[in-house]
This record gives structure tokens, sequence and C-alpha cells, in this order.
């Protein structure tokens, strides 16, 4: 037997071995397929093959001759190719045995050959990841796998058949040397030699090279049958063969567990794909992966979360083996479910308390100790989150496959969304395809049709098109015209504001006479240029309003209204006028008369006004009477008779000439400008009536309105095409019957301050259902003259009204002493919960409100009204204990006092209060203390705290106690009276209902208004006239004034001075108006919630758009009214 060829049986069987390493058809097909792609990357292998084997020691001794290297690059070349054919028949196993042998023969390390197979697997493995097309293909890389597996298991067989055809060559040669030793020699490993003595070294030596041939001959067979978790050792330092077999053992063992993980890798991939595959709905998605998820790693519950609202929420989309308390939703961020989805990475969590969710079996349950919980990503964006739990750790190595899951399924996920979003729009086109058939069908129809009328139509176009140009031009010129003219109205009524503005505030400085200081009649005199200025101001509003009538711009609100109600306002309204004249006035309906109109209701009321204050104006003696009758089934009468001074016949329709009167006499007498009745009549006109007149001299005159009771659509519709865009102002809506004609006294009276009727409507019935006498109000100035004239003993209150903030009403009623004790209750869209309970509101619903709420607000009410009033006084000193009791002290109030927080909290436990007053330095737990335990408590509703120390503050205490209680006072001379007020506010307490001397106080305490005095106010106004007058407006109330004289100033100043609390901003100034500058306070981000109001003397109905959208929280026009100013200065002062 030849050197170069080995016997079969040291040999493997090559179709058992291939059978073993588990090569088929398929597996040729995955490598034959990897082939078309690689075959030609071979020379790139193996120049990088070689760049890596350069690094070992050996490399030298080989490759020492360059020619020697092309000739093995060659052969390689060759190796590989034939491999990616994958043509596996006897020549192909023949040509790797041919390899083993070679390398037997030049002594080529089994260890540096395996590892170069390694290298090659890697580099193959890497090649395939990096091809989309070959990556597709899932079982590519684990056939590519196998077939290196089975071409070094017939390399290593090889080489070891030869050493074991030359140990065999060895033997016979030494039988020529010991015959002794032929046993051996044939095979028999079993066999020793006898030893010839104890010198015997050859026999010696032999044996050991037998006992070592034995022992590698069992771990050889071992390691060719696959088992590789043998640990041979070498016999000495020098055993090369020992060294070599044990890395060669240890190499295969980590190839192996290499190729198993790899297969274990491939296996769940290819199961996730085919759990993946088809078109599931989210939930069998989600139940697929989990199953499958929970097998593979040792899981005994899992949950799948998907994202929702942009990545904003997570949903629970499915369980594996979940109980019922899982979570179904997560914000991004909360949780650890959250945390993951935000931060995109995966958390595992050991050791888990006992107390979380368990997993269920039929005869028992037990909590998992190990958490994984990973992100679902596509596209860098994370689509969902899975958890899972074990009572096992998790396997380190089998979380490989969680990269795959990740991508995967997160790919799945926008794959089934964008699935139901395709068959919704498929859905919704096939609804409109059905919707254009049936279109198309009348528009066939109609197309018909229309083709005559076309024809016609035509014809027409001739003629219109030739008095289109024309028209057009003149639409130009008329825009341009009406574009000076509301230029010039807007300018003027600025120029005339301004200086009526500080007019009107100074005299009524003068008029209120604060000080003390002025004679009666001097009082007289500034009552005199106070109404002067109004009559004024009531001359350029007519003149405004008859411009827009002239340019066709009024807006026409057509509503709803009950007349009984107009004709109620309008009794208010003159009757005084009338007794101060000393006529008699009277308002009749006669049977028969409509109940409502649909009209707009400003207008009618505008008319009507108008009528009335000529008539009483112009009647010296006698009296006035309005009477409402109906003219026709359609048309109402309004008839306005007087027995004044009369109209001579050819002057009755020269009245209603703009700026005309009967005569001059009659103007110098009685005064007025003209415009009145000339407005009327248009206003008349607009509304789709008319106004007319019959009188006789000195016998009195009867002016008769006639409206329809329906507005006409079509003239409606012709006034608006004409008007510009509304103003973002709403229009008072309108009012609803309610039950102000039976009220008798205040008991159980609810004012109800809401602007759409529906919903008043609503509150009115329940109100009713509860007891309650109801009043209804639309607007702001109307709930504040109604509260004044009922007093009632409940409000329920809108913030957005369309006249003023419903948060102006609340802070008016509250400084009002006549309806200031009325609780309040807040039910709006907006949500200023904060700022109305610190102004004294007791509740607050935000729309839209359940009928259940509303009930829950009115039992409030009705227990504010019900129940005694009580105060728990907190304070540790006996004496000023005493004190505070009997300065607090009145009818219907009960007052506990303690000297603890421990006992003011039991106190609290046991009853409620109205109020709380507290001092901050008490034994034991301090006031601050007990405030911030009130607060973080949520299993109860604090009452209002009002803190009463001696203690001075500093700037961190008194921010920290302004979040904590209603309000600070700090003991003084004037504490007592403050503390007076701050108590009946929150009481809702009647001050009919206090002593004498605690009235008085009050009125002390109300001379000064404590949220004004000592705040800074910027004032930004260029006219000096105006600065005067809201100065002494300002400083009067105990607010320091600082000025600027136009927007670039004003910035200056608020930039430099940090301690400005409000900026009064007027419009127009030169350089940079008041726009311009609010815009550019919003710019700076440390100013975006300084309060500004704007202050301007234009009267155009865009102006409180264009303020608001500059920045401004609120707006006023000139001329100023001083309460007004003051009402929102204090809403809006920052607390």
């Amino acid at each position: 037997m030849s050197p170069g060829e080995t016997s079969a049986a040291f040999l493997v069987d090559h179709d058992s071995l291939r059978a073993s390493h588990g090569l088929d058809e398929s597996t040729f097909a995955d490598i034959r397929f990897v082939g078309e792609t690689l075959s030609a990357r071979v020379p790139e292998l193996i120049e990088d093959f070689y760049a890596w084997l350069r690094g070992f020691s050996d490399f030298a001794r080989f490759f020492a001759d360059p020619r020697m290297l092309q000739r093995v690059k060659a052969q390689q070349n060759e190796y590989w190719t034939d491999f990616l054919a994958a043509n596996v028949d006897d020549a192909y196993v023949e040509r790797r045995r041919v390899i083993g042998r070679t390398h037997a023969r030049i002594e080529l390390g089994l260890l540096i050959y395996l590892l170069a197979m390694e290298f090659v697997s890697a580099w193959l493995r890497r090649a395939i990841e990096n091809d989309e097309r070959l990556r597709a293909r899932a079982t590519a890389a684990l056939s590519v796998r196998k077939l290196i597996a089975f071409d070094s298991a017939v390399v290593v067989d090889t080489y070891g058949a030869l050493t074991a055809q030359n140990l065999e060559d060895h033997r016979e040669r030494l039988h020529h040397v010991a015959s002794v030793m032929r046993a051996v020699t044939e095979g028999d490993l079993e066999r020793h030699i006898d030893l010839a003595g104890p010198s015997d070294i050859l026999g010696l030596s032999l044996n050991d090279l037998v006992d070592s041939l034995r022992g590698v001959a069992r771990e050889m067979e071992t390691i060719a049958g696959g088992d590789y978790s043998a640990q041979p050792s070498p016999r000495s330092d020098k055993d090369q063969l020992g060294k070599s077999l044990q890395a060669m053992t240890r190499a295969l063992r980590e190839a192996a567990e290499r190729n198993d993980r790899q297969m274990w890798l491939a296996e769940q991939e290819t199961a996730l794909s085919q759990a993946m595959s088809g078109n599931p709905t989210m939930r069998e998605l989600a139940q697929r992966v989990l199953a499958l998820l929970c097998r593979a790693l040792s899981a005994q519950v899992g949950a799948q979360y998907v994202a929702e609202d942009g990545g904003a929420t997570l949903r629970l989309a499915g369980a594996y083996a979940g109980a019922s308390g899982m979570r179904e939703h997560w914000r991004l961020g909360e949780g650890l479910v959250g945390q993951v989805a935000l931060d995109k990475r995966r958390i595992v969590v050991t050791d888990i308390p006992e107390d979380g969710l368990a997993i269920h079996w039929g005869l028992g349950q037990t909590p998992p100790r190990h958490l994984l919980i990973f992100p679902l990503l596509h596209e860098g964006e994370t689509r969902g989150v899975i958890e899972l739990g074990a009572i096992k750790p998790f396997c380190e190595k089998r979380l490989a496959i969680l990269d795959f899951v990740s991508s995967g399924v997160g790919q799945a996920i926008s794959s089934a969304e964008a699935r139901g979003r395709i068959e919704q729009l498929l859905e919704e086109s096939r609804a409109q395809g059905e919707e254009l058939t049936a279109q198309q069908e009348e528009l066939r129809q109609v197309n018909d049709t229309l083709e005559e009328h076309t024809r016609a139509l035509e014809l027409q176009k001739e003629n219109l098109l030739a008095t289109e140009s024309a028209l057009r031009q003149k639409a130009v010129e008329l825009e341009r015209a009406s574009r000076y003219k509301s230029e010039f109205l807007a300018n003027m009524s600025h120029e005339l504001r301004t200086p009526l503005n500080s007019s009107l505030i100074l005299a009524k400085l003068l008029v209120d006479n604060r000080d003390g200081n002025l004679a009666p009649e001097q009082i007289k005199y500034a009552q005199s240029i106070y109404s002067a200025g109004n009559d004024l101001l009531v001359l350029i509003n007519d003149i405004l309003d008859l411009s827009k009538i002239e340019a066709g711009k009024i807006e026409l609100d057509m509503e709803t209204t009950a007349i009984s109600t107009l004709l109620a306002d309008l009794e208010r309204r003159f009757e005084p006028l009338a007794a101060e004249r000393r006529l008699q006035f009277s308002i009749s309906v006669e049977p028969g008369a409509p109940d409502m109109i649909e009209t707009d209701r400003q207008r009618l009321q505008q008319i009507l006004s108008n009528l009335l204050a000529n008539a009483v104006k112009f009647t010296e003696r006698g009296g006035v009477r309005l009477i409402v009758r109906r003219e026709s089934a359609q048309r109402v009468a309004f008839v306005v008779e007087d027995t004044g001074i009369g109209i001579a016949v050819d002057q009755q329709e020269t009245i209603f000439q703009v700026f005309r009167q009967a005569n001059g006499g009659i103007n110098r007498k009685f005064g007025g400008a003209g415009l009145g009745l000339s407005i009327s009549r248009e206003f008349a006109e607009l509304l789709g009536g008319a106004l007319s007149v019959r009188s006789t001299p000195g016998q009195g005159s009867t002016f008769s309105l006639l409206l329809p009771l329906r507005a006409d659509g079509a003239a409606a519709l012709a006034v608006r095409r004409e008007e510009p865009p509304p103003s973002p102002v709403a229009p008072a809506p309108a009012p609803i019957s309610d039950d102000r004609d039976e009220i008798t006294d205040s008991r159980r009276v609810a004012l109800i301050v809401e602007d759409d009727p529906a919903f008043a409507e609503i509150l009115r019935d329940l109100a009713r259902e509860l007891g309650f006498k109801c009043i209804v109000a639309g607007s702001a100035g109307d709930a504040l003259t109604l509260a004044r004239r009922f007093r009632p003993q409940a409000v329920l209150l809108d913030i957005g009204l369309p006249d003023q903030s419903g948060l102006t009403v609340l802070e008016l009623l509250k400084r009002d002493p006549a309806v200031r004790h009325a609780p309040i209750h807040v039910v709006s869209m907006h949500d200023y919960q904060k700022v109305a309970r610190e102004m004294g509101a007791v509740g607050y619903i935000l729309k839209p409100a359940k009928r259940e709420q509303l009930v829950s607000a009115f039992r409030l009410l009705e227990d504010r009204l019900d129940r005694d009033k009580s105060i728990l006084i907190v304070e540790d000193e006996g004496v000023q204990r005493t004190a505070l009791m009997e300065l607090l002290s009145s009818a219907g109030v009960e007052i506990v006092a303690v000297a603890t927080a421990e006992d003011a909290s039991r106190e609290i436990d046991a009853r409620p209060f109205d109020c709380v007053v507290l001092d901050l330095m008490l034994p034991g737990v301090s006031g601050f203390e007990f405030l911030e335990r009130m607060s973080r408590d949520e299993t109860r509703v604090a009452p209002p705290v009002i803190i009463y120390t001696a203690r001075s503050l500093s700037m961190d205490e008194e921010q920290k106690l302004r979040r904590l209680s209603k309000s600070i006072i700090i003991k003084g001379a004037r504490s007592p009276e403050r503390l007076i007020e701050e108590t009946t506010l929150f009481l809702h307490q009647a001050e009919s209902k206090l002593s004498p001397e605690q009235q008085h106080m009050l009125e002390i305490a109300r001379s000064r208004d404590s949220v004004l005095d000592g705040r800074h106010v910027l004032l930004v106004e260029d006219d000096v006239r105006n600065i005067f007058s809201l100065t002494a407006v300002l400083e009067r109330e105990g607010m320091t004034v600082q000025i600027a004289r136009n927007g670039k100033e004003a910035l200056e100043r608020i930039d430099r001075d940090p301690t400005i609390d409000l900026v009064l901003m007027d419009l127009m100034m030169p350089e940079m108006d008041g726009l311009a500058a609010m815009r550019a306070i919003r710019e700076r981000e440390d100013k975006a919630a300084l309060p500004i109001i704007a202050l301007t003397a234009k009267a155009m109905p865009d102006d409180r758009a264009q303020c608001l959208s500059a920045g401004a929280n609120d707006y006023i026009s000139k001329p100023i009214d001083v309460e007004k100013l003051l009402s929102l200065i204090r809403v809006w002062m920052p607390k």
C-alpha cells in the first residue's frame, strides 16, 4: 500500500456522514443559489483569507517560496468554486480526502485547518447578510454552514485515517526489529508488550505509545461521532498530539455550538416569518408572535402593545397567558413599557417582587421573577413594545433573536396598520363610486335641460359683457370712496375720543369726590361736564352709525326676542327719567299682541330708546306712553305717544333728514343734533319695517314703528352680502323666558348667566326642578343689572360672554356689597378654574357637562344657602385666639378655635368648614407643614385658607404660601379689617348680617383695594391729557404708574424694570404703535405672561381682533369707563 493511500477500514462512509450532517437536495439548491451571486467573489475571499492567515507563525514555513503561494491560491480558488457548485458526489468527496491526506503529509495542524474553515464560514455568512436577495432566502446561511461542516468532517476523518495508517506502517517496520510487537502492529491496541525487564526502554516506550494511541483512538472516535464534549489532556508539555487534539476538540465544540445557535436562530426566524405571513389582524399578529417567543425564550406570560396617536400612547394588542388585571394603555415614557418605547432599548429586570402580575395554571399561580421588555422598531420609529415574564432567567444567547423580532414585527405592525387604512380607503372609495354613479345619472338628465338654458344664456351673456366693464369700474370707484370714508371716520373717531376720554375721566374723579374737598356746587359743575361729555359721545356714535348705514355695512343679527324682556328693559331705563321730569310713563300691551319677534334686538331697542328719549325730552307736562299691538297676522306695531310740543305738518318729513329738526328754536331750547330720527328710520327699513309720525302742534306726537314678526330672508341676505367679515366679538344671544315677573322676594332665586340659549334653557329647567326661581342673562351687562335688581341667592356663571369676560362679572359681583354674599358656581368651556376660585367662586365645571354634574353644582349652591357658616381658627396664643373669635363672630356663623395643627386636622376630618384662619407659628407641626399635608391629601377637599400671621415672610415663602392658600394677611394696624373682608367673601355672607362695627371695618378695608394697592403699572400713551387723567385714577387706587410715550420707549422700560405687573397700551402712537409694541413684548420669553390691556380711541369692528392677535389679554375703547377699566385690571393683575 503506497503512503498516499488509506485503508477503507479507517474511513467513515461518506453517505452516512452526509446524512448525519443533514445534507439533502434542498441544501445543495440553497448553496447553488448562493453560488450564482458569490462565485464571482471567490478571488476576493481568497485574498481576505491570506490576509488573515499571515497572522499565524507557520505562514512563513509553508509559503517561503512565492510560487508555492500562487499554486496554493489557484487550488483553493478551484476548491471554493467547486464548493459553491454543490455537486457533492463521490468525486467531490475524494477531492476533500486528497486535501486531508495532503495536510497530514505536510503536517499542517488540524487546528489551523479548522480555524481557516471557520473564517471562510464567517466570510460567506456576512456576504449573505449584506445581499438583500440572498438574505431573503432564510435557509441559505444554514445550508452553507452544513456543507462546510461536512467538508471539515471528511478532511478530519481522512487526516485521522492517514495518521493511523502511518502508525501501522511503523509497526510493520518494527516487526523486523522485534517480532514480539506483531500483535500490536496488527492493530490490536489492547495488548501490551511483555517487558524484558525494568530497563526495557523500548518496551516501556512502546507500551506507553500503545496506551496513548488507544486513548487517542477513543477520543477520535468520540469526535468523529459528533460528540465534542470530551476534554483531552496532553500527557506532557511536549505532547503536541495531545495539545492539538485538545485544541481541535475545543474548536470543534465551539464551532458546533455556534452552528447549533445559528441553526436555532434560523429556525426561529423562519417560524416567525411564517407566523407573520398572510394578512393577520393586529390581534392575530400579537397572539402568533407572543406564542412563538414564549416557547423560544421559555417565558410563561407575555403582552404586546402597539403605538397609537403618532406614538404618544401604547395600546394592548394581545397577550399570552395574560390575566384580567393587565393594563390596557400606557403613555410614552410612563412605566417601564412607556420608557422602553421612548428609549428604543430593551430592559431586563430580575428579582421582581411577588405582588405583581401572576402566572396562572390549573392548580395555582406564581409571580414571574424575571422580566424582558423590548421595543418593536420600523424605520427608526417605535411601532410597539413586547413584554415577557419568566420564572427562570432568560438565556442571554437566545436573546440574539430579539434584533430580528424587533425589526420584523415592527414592519409587520406597520403593514397591518397600512392594510387597515387601505381597507378603509377602499370602502370609502367604493361608497363614493356608487354615489358618483348615481350623480352621473342625475347630471346626465340635468345636462339635457342645461343645454337648452345655455343657448338662452349665451344670448344674455353678450348683453351682460357690455355692462360688466362699466359696473366693474364703478365698483372700484365705490370701494375706493368707501375705504377713504372708513379711514376718515376711524381717524375722526380717534381725534374726537382722545380729548373726550381725558375729560370724562377727570370729570368722573371730580364727581366721585373721594377726598371730600369739593363743594356741592363744584360737584354739580363736574356732573354737568360729565353729562355733556357723554352727550358728545352719543353724538359721535350716531355719526358713525349713520355712516355705516350709508355705506351698507351695518351688521344685522336676526334672533328671536321676547317682547316682554325688551319692554322691561325700556321700563327700567325710562321710568326714572320720566319721574325726574314729573311725567307719567306707561307701557301697555294690547290683547292679541305677539310674545316674540324675530329681529335684530339691539337695533330695535335703539329705535325705541331714541323715540322714548325724544318723547320725554320734548314733553314738559302730561306723559309718555308706549303701546304694543298686533298690526296684522305677520306685523307688530310699537307706538310711542306723548303730550309734548308736537310737530307741524310741513316739518314731519324734515325731522327724518340728517342734522334737521322741526325749527331752530326747538334746537336751541331742547338741544340735539338731529341724527336720532334719521338713524331710526334707516334701521327700521333695514329691519323690513317702516317708521312714521302723526302730530298736531301743541297737542303731542305719535310715532309708529311697524316691523315684521319674522325676518325677511331675502332682505337679510341682501344686507349680509354687502357686510364686511364679522367682528370676532359674538353678538348678545336671544334671551329666554324666565321667572323674573313672578319673583316677590330673593329667597331661592338663581341667576343664570349664559349666552347659549339652548344651554340656558337646560339650566333654567334644572333650576326649576330643584325649586329655584330663575333669572336668565345673556350678557355681562344684563347679569350685573339683574343681580343688583333681584339680589339672587345663587349664581351660575359662564366665562365666554359676548360683551365682557365672565371673570369681570365675577369680580364685580364680589365687590358689590349688595350681592357679594351670593355663592357663584362657574360652568364654562374655558379652564380658568384657579383664577375663578381665587376670586371667590365655590365651584367650577368644564363644558360639556353631564346632567349629574349640573345637579351637583346646584346642590353645592343649595348647601351654601341652607347650612350655617363655619370658620376654623388655628392660633396657639390664647388671647389672640379669643380676640379672633370675637372679631369674626356674627349671626349664623359658628366659630371653632384650636391651638395646634393636629387638632385642626381632626376638626377638618370631622366636619366641613367654609374658611380656615391659620397662624404659621404653631407648636409641633408648623402652619407651613399643615398646608403642605392638606394639599397632598387627595381624599378630602380642603377649605379655603387665610394666612393670618405676624411673621415676616421671605419672597420664596410668600410664593409658596400663595400657591397653598387663598390670602395672606400680616398682622398690623389694618389687618382686622382685611380679615373681615376676606372671611365674608369665602363665607358668602350678607353684610346685613354683620354687626355695625364689622360693617364699618369692612368699609375701611374696601377704601383701599388690596388687589391694586402697591402694584406697578406701565401706561403707554402719547397724549398728555390722557396720561394726566389715567395716572390720577390709578394712583388713587394705590398703584405706582410709569409712563412711556411710544412703543419703543415701553420696550426699554419693560426690559429695564422687572417689577412691572401690568401694561396699559394705547394703539395710535408715533415711532412705534401699540400693535407692534405688543408683538415685540410677546416675542420676549420672560414677558409671555405679562398682562396687557389695549386702549384705543378707534371704534372700528376689527379693533378687538387686531389687539388680541397682537398679544393683548383684553381691550377697552375710549372714552374709558373708569369702573370697567379698574375691573379689567383686577381680573388680569397677577395674584
